[in-house]
């Protein structure tokens, strides 16, 4: 049986009476809903955080009360997915994981992380779409939802050459380059071949894309490649199909700045790192019930990482370049 309690709270003249009780209720549930969240953002499901709080404290909270908490976070998710960016952003990396999502039938999904790199050369999570299929019309629609929230100048972007990107940003963001991730294109090289020929094109490879040496010029590249390319197709022909003509170009866009920056935007290892993150805390989900169910989570591990400074710091390595970066942007016009 539940016991009412009646309190009385005195009235004085200024009305600034608060009785303690009252503030302990309040801190205790603020407590609650933080903890809630926090085992929530670690894969938790309701049910296990139930069984959590039952341990802890009784029968208290049901796992009703638990849910109430955690579908207070889609509001609060809803509202992080559609805050206000910056204006200018160095760089934005396109990178996407697969998870289990049922809509009527389990199928994995691509979940898409954005990130940028701002001007006061800190990181930041822009962005997370989940996409049942990948479109160029997704991709258009993507970049319109960071433009409408503030983002007007980007120099660079980069992504791991996912079908209709490329031709959507130079539709959204006409003036900004993009460069097809390397790292991705190394393991999809290597994953057709034999074991016993891998390290010697992997090392013919990495003599084409070298990073570090600012005296090579793109045609003198692009020339590397297709003797590359020729050598290796007698053997293994899959090779020529993936360095297509028409996409060379845009395997050698770092060529145009400064090797410091360079060693940034070759590759979506940054957000792989953050994926990796992701996985390890929805690995104990066989699937999620809904879209709603998997935005949540992945976004408030990415809240939960970004406030533990985790992803948002300085790259002090870039101070030496910064005034050819700006350089670089203040070039770019504005498309409305």
């Amino acid at each position: 049986m539940n016991k009412v309690f009646r309190i009385n709270v005195p009235r004085d003249r200024l009305g600034l009476f608060k009785p303690v009780f009252l503030e302990l209720l309040k801190q205790e549930q603020e407590e609650i809903s933080n903890l809630s969240f926090k085992l929530y953002s670690k894969g938790l499901t309701t049910r296990d955080i139930e069984e959590v709080f039952t341990e802890l404290y009784g029968n208290k909270y049901s796992r009703s009360s638990i849910s109430r908490i955690t579908l207070e976070f889609s509001e609060e998710r809803k509202k992080w997915q559609n805050r206000r960016l910056e204006e200018r952003y160095y760089a934005i990396f396109i990178d996407a994981l697969y998870l289990p999502v049922r809509r009527g039938t389990v199928e994995k999904e691509a979940v898409y992380v954005i990130l940028g790199l701002r001007e006061d050369l800190t990181r930041d999570v822009l962005s997370v779409w989940c996409m049942p299929n990948e479109t160029a019309g997704c991709w258009e629609e993507m970049l319109k939802n960071i433009k409408a929230r503030g983002v007007e100048k980007v120099l660079h972007f980069t992504a791991n050459g996912l079908s209709g990107l490329p031709e959507a940003i130079s539709r959204v963001f006409p003036d900004s380059n993009f460069q097809s991730c390397l790292i991705h294109k190394e393991r999809n090289l290597l994953r057709n071949v034999r074991t016993s020929d891998k390290k010697q094109i992997l090392h013919e490879f990495k003599m084409v894309f070298e990073i570090e040496n600012e005296f090579k010029s793109i045609g003198e590249c692009k020339l590397q490649l297709h003797e590359f390319v020729d050598k290796w197709a007698k053997k293994y022909p899959s090779i020529k199909k993936q360095f297509k003509e028409t996409e060379v170009d845009k395997f050698f866009t770092y060529l145009k700045y400064p090797v410091v920056f360079r060693r940034m935007i070759y590759t979506t290892n940054w957000i792989e790192n953050l994926n990796r993150k992701i996985k390890r805390t929805t690995k104990i989900r066989c699937s999620f019930p809904n879209e709603d169910s998997l935005l949540n989570l992945v976004c408030a591990t990415l809240i939960d990482t970004c406030e533990n400074n985790f992803y948002i710091y300085k790259i002090s390595s870039l101070f030496s370049v910064k005034d050819k970066l700006d350089d670089l942007i203040n070039r770019i016009g504005i498309v409305k």
